[in-house]
């Protein structure tokens, strides 16, 4: 079976248009955490000249999802269930950071969370998501709290 590939998915995730689109960029995505970061640009600012929801939304979502993919057997297909958002401080320039991780990664629910901080290092936003593993897990890897040990003394 083929093994995740860290270097090898963080050029096809800063390849995909919609990545580019939004000026995101993976840093990193390993053992169910990732690091993703956008450079705030007038064109994904909103009205009053900050950085938009929609995009710090995209960024819980990509970035969650990134965590989750590093867990992941390459043949797992996965869809976006819900995300929520909380909006602290607005951004008006700079880049931010989303810090993504898996929370609990079970046969056909996977759920993460996400923060989001400015250049200084202050939380802007943080959020949660959850997603539908379309070809689940085996019941023998059964449900997993991720960092945390399983019955039986091994670590997902």
């Amino acid at each position: 079976m083929k093994m995740f590939d860290e270097l090898s998915y963080k050029r096809h995730v800063n390849a995909f248009p919609f990545i580019k689109l939004l000026g995101m960029r993976l840093l990193s995505s390993e053992h169910g955490k990732s690091v993703m970061e956008c450079r705030i640009r007038p064109i994904l600012k909103n009205s009053s000249g900050t950085l938009h929801g929609g995009v710090m939304g995209a960024l819980v979502d990509m970035s969650v999802a990134t965590a989750l993919r590093s867990v992941m057997p390459l043949s797992a297909k996965m869809t976006t269930v819900e995300y929520k958002v909380n909006f602290l401080k607005p951004v008006p320039e700079g880049k931010v950071t989303a810090y993504g991780n898996i929370l609990r990664l079970g046969r056909t629910i996977a759920v993460g969370a996400a923060e989001i901080r400015n250049e200084e290092g202050e939380t802007v936003a943080f959020g949660s998501a959850t997603y539908y593993i379309h070809n689940g897990r085996s019941r023998a890897e059964g449900p997993a709290i991720m960092g945390r040990k399983r019955g039986g003394g091994g670590n997902l």
